[in-house]
């Protein structure tokens, strides 16, 4: 049974380590680029810098550049300050980041106009060396913690829809597993009374229906565990069932079976036929002067599963199982419902043909 996998502590941090891997080229990339706007600065204020100066601003800027991004990306988050943000209130957690990272912006400029005084370096061009680079870090860290903080934000949105698609999953295999354990006691609670009927009656194939009915049983007990079966192996079953149904009414039910060598290797839900032979049953009359065809045959990509309509006159309340159950099982195996065509004459019941080895990921779910 295929089944979506929670995500798991180590799938999470591999996640999180390609994300950083991204994070880090962009810091990579950020930094030439602030490397390559710090020699425009030269331009803007028309000078001209000595090589070692020129490289010493290039170094510095993308030295800078790339320590901001380590920061926010591996210590300025929950997972590398865990006991700050833990008083910090999820909404705030933004501007607490902003702060925390210009703190440590602030003591790197320090650093750096304290190392491009004492060797006379970027100073020499401009009397405001401090305000120059007080703009620079600003543009950098601005720059930095919104793409740091989308990127978090995106992958916590991705990682929170994959949640959700696992516990859409989980709960609609769990309503599943439900429809499906529903479907056995109530085709024995039926089978038991038809054999009870004909134990009553006196009825000489009593014994004989009695081991067919064993043998279905087997089948439903085998087949509990497969979420789908191959048609072929159906038809059997439905074969058995009709033979109990004959014995149950004599010659007042009829089945004919047409289909090709292909749909019989296609899937199905499993008691799919079982169900909708016991529909007809259900619903219509079967007598010797009445009697009741059902056809198995294909169109258009379905199965086309009729009977003649012979309706009761009065009926029993219904217990909501039937095609209310098999339409669910349909959606679950392969997307599509099936579909009712009915009139005077014919109650037809089209169920999609489902190839072997069919994926069940489609979309919607």
């Amino acid at each position: 049974m295929r089944v979506i996998q929670p995500i798991d502590d180590h799938s999470s941090e591999q996640l999180h380590r390609e994300v950083d891997k991204i994070l880090v080229r962009a810091s990579v990339v950020t930094g030439l680029f602030m490397g390559l706007i710090s020699l425009l600065f030269y331009e803007v204020i028309d000078a001209r810098p000595e090589p070692k100066v020129a490289l010493f601003s290039f170094g510095m800027a993308f030295s800078f550049t790339m320590l901001i991004w380590m920061f926010n990306i591996y210590i300025n988050t929950n997972r590398g300050l865990p006991l700050v943000y833990r008083f910090i209130p999820p909404r705030y957690e933004f501007s607490g980041r902003v702060v925390i990272c210009l703190l440590i912006s602030e003591g790197l400029l320090r650093v750096w106009t304290g190392v491009d005084v004492f060797y006379h370096m970027e100073s020499t061009s401009t009397s405001n060396i401090a305000g120059v680079l007080q703009v620079r870090g600003l543009l950098i860290v601005a720059f930095s913690l919104i793409t740091t903080w989308g990127v978090e934000k995106a992958l916590a949105q991705q990682q929170a829809m994959g949640l959700i698609s696992k516990l859409k999953e989980e709960n609609f295999q769990a309503k599943y597993e439900v429809l499906k354990q529903q479907i056995n006691p109530h085709f024995l609670f039926n089978s038991l009374n038809i054999l009870k009927g004909m134990i009553r009656t006196g009825n000489e194939d009593a014994e004989e229906y009695l081991i067919k009915l064993a043998e279905v049983y087997r089948y439903i007990l085998q087949s509990n565990a497969k979420e789908d079966v191959v048609l072929a192996d159906e038809l059997l079953m439905l074969e058995s069932y009709h033979y109990m149904l004959k014995n149950r009414f004599r010659d007042a039910i009829d089945l004919t079976i047409d289909l090709s060598p292909e749909t019989r290797r296609s899937v199905l839900p499993p008691l799919t036929f079982q169900m909708l032979m016991e529909n007809c049953v259900k619903h219509n009359v079967l007598t010797q002067s009445r009697k009741l065809f059902v056809t198995v045959t294909e169109r258009d990509g379905t199965v086309l599963f009729r009977n003649n309509v012979q309706p009761k006159q009065s009926l029993a309340s219904a217990s909501h199982i039937g095609l209310e159950n098999l339409t669910r099982r349909y959606e679950h195996l392969c997307g599509s419902p099936l579909m009712v065509e009915q009139d005077d004459r014919f109650f037809t019941v089209l169920l999609p043909i489902i190839p072997p080895g069919h994926d069940r990921s489609y979309p919607g779910r």
